[in-house]
């Protein structure tokens, strides 16, 4: 059973947002809502170090002290349906991560539709990579996290970056990442009632704002129907009742199916991006589990490359595949 927190959030995201998904939908009133809500939420000043910098033309800002970097860089990509932003929410939440993870965390500000549509986003998203590459930052322990639409950013960031023959991270975290815009998934029905955020009538809202008159079966909209072969360990978090749900389940199997160790939790009756809701205790439990995951692979490949360097080329071995994990 979900905490009251998570059951009274479900009941207010169902009065407030879920409700706003109508065929006149207004971006601009929608921006507004969410600035509304991004400074209620980020009143107060981070308690780490902050800095803006500017990579490749793409506006970023840098969560925590550049000596941690040492220990690992965390890229994050913002979700919002590729055309909103609440950065006082994502800082808030970056600080958190950085402080699970003893990294620095990346946020960088992609540029949104329908002013800047597809593919501007994904453009900007590879050119950070590219750069933290360029930087020397694959060198040291490199994870690439995102949700929703941010999510989506991710898989379609790693499958141009292993296109373009770039190392890969050493680990991904997908938090309820869009992988399908072709709509496909059977929970855009069966969960149609019991998502308290995204209505049915969301699916065709969001699109034409996005990628108008593009082919939405393309991988860089839908990763889902892309090579998953060749891409880092990934951890899936989607909520039961979520729309997207099956975006996370379906794109699990591709990646297990292609050879990547790839898990999956699906956490119970809570709302899409729950982890964003910091003071919810199942968004504290999840944001420990993804932690533990990037420590786990980030410290296993610390071991692996110490190793392959003392015994010399033989010792390198392929990573086994693993199942999914459920929460």
């Amino acid at each position: 059973m979900p905490s009251m927190r998570a059951r009274l959030l479900n009941a207010f995201l169902r009065v407030t947002t879920k409700s706003m998904w109508k065929p006149d939908l207004d971006i601009a009133k929608v921006r507004a809502h969410a600035a509304r809500m991004d400074a209620r939420i980020a009143r107060k000043p981070l308690p780490v170090a902050v800095e803006h910098l500017e990579i490749a033309g793409v506006p970023a800002t840098w969560i925590g002290e550049p000596s941690l970097s040492e220990r690992g860089t965390l890229l994050y990509l913002h979700g919002g349906a590729w055309s909103i932003h609440l950065p006082g929410v994502y800082r808030k939440f970056a600080t958190i991560l950085s402080g699970l993870t003893g990294m620095r965390v990346l946020l960088p500000d992609y540029r949104l539709a329908p002013e800047y549509p597809f593919p501007a986003a994904i453009d900007d998203c590879l050119n950070v990579y590219g750069w933290l590459v360029e930087k020397g930052y694959a060198h040291r322990p490199l994870v690439v996290a995102g949700d929703s639409a941010g999510g989506s950013l991710t898989l379609v960031t790693l499958m141009q970056a292993r296109d373009a023959m770039l190392p890969m991270p050493d680990c991904a975290v997908l938090l309820s990442p869009s992988t399908d815009l072709t709509i496909s998934g059977p929970s855009w029905s069966y969960n149609a009632e019991a998502d308290p955020i995204f209505s049915p009538s969301a699916k065709d809202l969001l699109r034409p704002i996005y990628c108008p008159d593009q082919d939405v079966a393309n991988p860089l909209l839908s990763p889902l129907f892309g090579n998953w072969a060749g891409l880092p360990p990934l951890l899936f978090h989607a909520g039961s009742t979520e729309v997207l749900l099956d975006d996370s389940v379906r794109a699990q199997d591709r990646a297990s199916q292609a050879g990547v160790q790839a898990e999956i939790e699906v956490w119970r009756d809570v709302p899409h991006v729950f982890q964003v809701f910091t003071w919810l205790p199942e968004s504290k439990l999840a944001l420990r589990r993804m932690a533990d995951f990037i420590a786990a692979r980030t410290m296993r490949a610390v071991d692996t490359a110490e190793a392959a360097m003392a015994a010399g080329p033989a010792a390198i071995r392929p990573v086994e595949s693993v199942g999914a994990q459920g929460a």
